[in-house]
C-alpha cells in the first residue's frame, strides 16, 4: 500500500518538474519590479530635465525683460519671474542682482538666478538634486 502511493508521489513529482505552466508567473514576479523601476526612472528624469527647462526659460524672459527696462528693481524682477514660471513648481526661487552693481568696462549687467531642489519620485534610488539656472545679459546704463 505505502508502495503504492509513494509510487504515486513520485509521479507526481515528476509531472511537476516537467509542468512549465507557472514558469512564465514566475519570471514574470522577477523581473516586474526592474521594470517598472526603470520606468519611473525615465518618467523622473522627464521631469528633471522639464523642471530645468521652465527655470530655464523663466530666467531668459526675465533678463529679456530687464534690457528693455533697465531700471527694473531686484523685486520687480523677481516678480516677473516667478510669474512666466509654471505655477505647478511652486518651489522655484528667483533671485535678481541690485541694478547697477555689476559693471564691467563701463557695461551694466543684470544678472538673474533660479534654484529649485528636485525631489525623486522614489527616493530610494537617488537623493534629492538642487537645480540652478542663471542668465547674465548687458542692460542700458539705468
Amino acid at each position: 500500500m505505502t508502495l503504492i502511493w509513494l509510487r504515486k508521489g513520485i509521479l507526481k513529482a515528476r509531472r511537476a518538474v516537467r509542468d512549465e505552466g507557472a514558469a512564465t508567473a514566475v519570471e514574470f514576479a522577477l523581473v516586474v519590479p526592474f521594470f517598472l523601476i526603470f520606468i519611473l526612472g525615465i518618467f523622473d528624469l522627464g521631469r528633471l530635465f522639464f523642471i530645468k527647462n521652465v527655470m530655464q526659460t523663466a530666467v531668459e524672459q526675465s533678463t529679456r525683460f530687464a534690457m528693455v527696462n533697465p531700471s527694473a528693481t531686484k523685486a520687480a524682477l523677481e516678480t516677473y519671474a516667478a510669474g512666466k514660471a509654471d505655477p505647478m513648481f511652486a518651489g522655484i526661487t528667483f533671485t535678481a542682482d541690485v541694478p547697477a552693481t555689476d559693471v564691467v568696462s563701463s557695461i551694466y549687467y543684470r544678472t538673474i538666478t533660479a534654484t529649485y531642489t528636485f525631489s525623486y519620485m522614489m527616493p530610494i534610488v537617488l537623493g534629492d538634486v538642487s537645480l540652478t539656472t542663471m542668465s547674465r545679459v548687458p542692460v542700458n546704463t539705468p
